[in-house]
């Protein structure tokens, strides 16, 4: 029974990433969005907004983000992104 259970807990976890990758790239996010739906701390998000490299549209209040944009940029390599404090 516990075998059939993590069966469907690792079938569950694909679907929901599946979900996730079939969403529309160009949706705009808010950092509380991207906080949720990535699960990274949201002073860590906030944080990401503020890097340059993501372009963020500032123009709008909350400040947005595409969901391809920010998936390219979690998918890049950040060393300040590893550092704790």
């Amino acid at each position: 029974m516990e075998d059939l259970l993590k069966e469907q807990q690792k079938t569950n976890e694909l679907l929901q990433k599946l979900i996730i990758q079939n969403k529309d790239p160009n949706e705009l996010l808010t950092a509380e969005q991207v906080h949720e739906e990535f699960d990274i701390g949201i002073n860590m998000v906030r944080r990401i907004f503020r890097d340059p490299e993501l372009p963020v549209q500032r123009y709008t209040v909350p400040f947005k983000v595409t969901r391809q944009a920010i998936n390219n940029y979690i998918n890049k390599k950040h060393d300040y992104l590893r550092e704790r404090g």
